[in-house]
């Protein structure tokens, strides 16, 4: 991807996430779904470094996202994915994320993006 690109959806991903956009975690995010979207698309490096369509560059910024969440949840609280206490009556609920959960989100993102794939012959 150029960098003229990579800045407007490092901006448009910030943006989304309330982050900065010289946060580490975000561009790395950014980076990690550029790459498996490019893996995904079967597109060579010269053909990503190219104009890249409207409609890619907004799954590679809804992934890089994904992947954000995914992992800043992870450092924070591994495993859980929300917990409960009511005070009254004594009571705690905690509820555990699952790595499918993730990866559905992640597999129905690339799939949405399958009429762009490069088509082997």
């Amino acid at each position: 991807m150029s960098d003229e690109i990579t800045a407007v959806l490092l901006a448009a991903l910030a943006e989304r996430l309330g982050t900065d956009e010289d946060d580490t975690l975000t561009a790395d995010s950014l980076e990690d779904a550029a790459a498996e979207v490019q893996l995904y698309l079967g597109w060579t490096d010269d053909e990503w470094a190219g104009e890249i369509p409207a409609a890619i560059q907004r799954k590679v910024v809804q992934l890089a996202a994904l992947y954000y969440r995914r992992d800043s949840l992870e450092a924070d609280n591994p495993g859980v994915a929300s917990t409960s206490v009511t005070e009254d009556k004594l009571s705690q609920s905690v509820t555990y994320r699952s790595s499918d959960s993730y990866a559905a989100q992640e597999n129905a993102l690339l799939q949405s993006l399958a009429r762009y794939r490069r088509v082997s012959l």
